[in-house]
């Protein structure tokens, strides 16, 4: 039984962040800063809560754009140093593994930001 319930929260876990990067764009859309760092914070929340093995299958379940948002989240995240930093290369490779340079370009280009 327990394993049903662990398979539950990953499941959860996985919603929630694909649910927070259906949100993003909204939020990218606004100048509101205050929301896009709320936002940030539970987008890096559902990302820890995620072991390497969800990491990968999460991002093998995303498509482009929602990849990008990812990215975007990844490099908010790399700009303070913190024990998280290596957690978000690891995301930050996954992603570009999947979604090649041309994701970090359009990242980096993009003027919205999260």
């Amino acid at each position: 039984r327990p394993k049903t319930k662990s398979f539950h929260t990953l499941s959860r876990n996985m919603d929630k962040l694909l649910q927070l990067l259906d949100e993003a764009p909204s939020i990218m859309n606004g100048k509101d800063a205050d929301a896009k760092s709320a936002h940030a914070k539970k987008v890096f929340s559902a990302m820890d809560r995620l072991n390497e093995k969800q990491m990968v299958e999460t991002v093998d379940s995303i498509d482009q754009e929602p990849g990008d948002i990812l990215l975007k989240y990844v490099y908010r995240g790399l700009e303070v140093a913190s024990e998280n930093n290596a957690a978000l290369f690891k995301w930050q490779a996954k992603l570009t593994e999947k979604f090649g340079t041309g994701s970090i370009i359009r990242v980096l280009t993009d003027r919205k930001t999260v």
